[in-house]
């Protein structure tokens, strides 16, 4: 299918971005104080409270340009709730795809590694696996790229949003509006983007400082990036020859209202089945909040034997940790570590539910490696002076959850889902615009029922095919989380 852009040169993504810095300079100081807002409440999406103030700062966002775009004021209405959980499960998947990808890829270069150059490097880098789980995320959400823009501008119901925004895709082209999500959100990241490679490409070390100077230029980018897309929506909008914009036609007949139940009940089993691989992403990452289980192997022996400890049934035995304020403490059934203000690591967790037989602690330097034996199985774990983990971090913590396997399954899930979307719903959109029009231009009730018959054939069928993938993902996602 051409792109419409090849039709329509106002629409191509030139335009939109110079017709986005003319909405910045009209809104010089509205529009990036919105895009502040918009950076400390993704920053605090962390602390929960971001879940809540992201959503809605973008949404004012894109009221303020849709405002100044089509001249209308933007009302705020129920419909911003709907927009608002489309924009945070956009955030939610793409920052838990590309943080959970850099850590399954591993470190990004070793400490003596020559600064970054060469595509061999990048791509051993876990940046570089971080970038394309993100992209695919943004393929993901492509079919809802418009949804939130119409929620806003029309207070449609979530169904017409949804339907409205697909057809928008595929009149305008499937690859463009993927080329549109990619290039707008390359731009609104292009700060941290530039200040990465300039960091890496010299000193490595300097990254983080880099990232740090560069964030307040997200206020003016991330305005400029959504501005295109807003600027796009509405050239469709304002565009007589778009059949979305459409009269709805006369009072609609039964029939007619049981066609269009019938295509949103769809619709939201469609919606229910799509967020589920979502829900698994986010399940898999909420699951780092938990400490991994000790590492399968032994301690070293070239240490200080602190303490050799063999627990018997019904009795804790305890061991102090020398030059310390923590104390050791163990039975057959747990193995815990505590300070003597409170602190310390707690209960350790087992990879196995055998009884434990013996616990050694052996000294090295200022670190403690701690060896448990269960009958034939062996594991250990390091802490420090303080009763910290020394080998419990997110990396660690992700692969006791996931395999490579599963966690790659996780990740590219959402990516086939989306191949498998838009045809589906822009089925169902056709449909649903045929049976709102009216006269000479409605098809007969007989080519209308067909027509239904078969898109719904085909949502069935691909809920049959997405539907155990969503299973096998929200099972990964459950035992990531422990609830089984």
């Amino acid at each position: 299918m051409k792109p419409a852009a090849a039709d329509h040169p106002g629409v191509a993504l030139g335009p939109a971005f110079v017709a986005s810095l003319g909405l910045l300079r009209q809104r010089l100081v509205v529009l990036p104080a919105l895009g502040a807002a918009i950076v400390f409440s993704i920053l605090s999406v962390c602390c929960g409270i971001g879940l809540f103030t992201t959503p809605w700062f973008i949404c004012e966002l894109f009221a303020t340009q849709l405002a100044l775009c089509t001249g209308k004021p933007a009302l705020h209405s129920v419909s911003w709730v709907p927009a608002g959980l489309i924009l945070i499960g956009a955030v939610l998947l793409v920052m838990s795809t590309a943080s959970l990808t850099l850590l399954g890829a591993g470190p990004d270069l070793p400490p003596n590694a020559a600064p970054l150059s060469g595509l061999g490097t990048l791509m051993r880098s876990g940046g570089f696996y971080a970038a394309i789980s993100s992209t695919l995320a943004l393929l993901f959400m492509m079919p809802v790229l418009y949804a939130p823009l119409v929620l806003i501008d029309r207070r449609a119901d979530f169904e017409e949003a949804l339907l409205e925004s697909v057809r928008i895709v595929v009149r305008r082209g499937v690859l463009a509006s993927l080329t549109l999500s990619l290039v707008v959100h390359v731009v609104q990241i292009s700060p941290l983007l530039l200040a990465s490679a300039w960091a890496l490409w010299g000193t490595r070390s300097t990254v983080p400082q880099a990232l740090l100077i560069a964030t307040p230029l997200l206020c003016i980018t991330i305005p400029l990036g959504q501005g295109m897309v807003t600027w796009i929506y509405t050239h469709f909008r304002a565009d007589p020859t778009n059949p979305t914009t459409s009269p709805a036609g006369l009072p609609h007949t039964p029939r007619t209202e049981a066609a269009l139940l019938t295509i949103s009940r769809w619709v939201r089993v469609w919606t229910f089945v799509v967020v589920l691989p979502i829900a698994a992403v986010v399940g898999v990452g909420l699951s780092l909040v938990r400490p991994s289980a000790l590492s399968p192997g032994n301690a070293p022996r070239n240490g200080e034997l602190i303490a050799d400890l063999v627990p018997l049934a019904g009795q804790t035995k305890r061991a102090a940790l020398d030059n310390t304020s923590l104390e050791l403490s163990v039975s057959p059934e747990q193995l815990a570590i505590a300070a003597a203000d409170g602190g310390g690591t707690g209960e350790l967790t087992l990879h196995d539910s055998a009884p434990i037989t013996r616990v050694r602690v052996i000294r090295v330097r200022d670190a403690f490696a701690i060896e448990v034996l269960q009958g034939e199985l062996s594991s250990s774990t390091w802490i420090d002076r303080a009763g910290v983990r020394l080998d419990d971090d997110l990396r660690a913590r992700l692969m006791d959850r996931v395999s490579g396997r599963e966690l790659a399954f996780v990740l590219l899930f959402p990516f086939v889902a989306a191949l498998l979307t838009v045809p589906v719903l822009n089925r169902l959109s056709r449909v649903q615009l045929a049976v709102r029009k009216f006269g000479d231009r409605r098809p007969s009730d007989d080519v209308l029922d067909l027509a239904l018959r078969r898109s719904v054939r085909r949502t069935q069928l691909f809920i049959a095919v997405i539907l155990p993938l969503d299973g096998l993902a929200l099972a990964l996602a459950v035992r990531a989380l422990g609830w089984v």
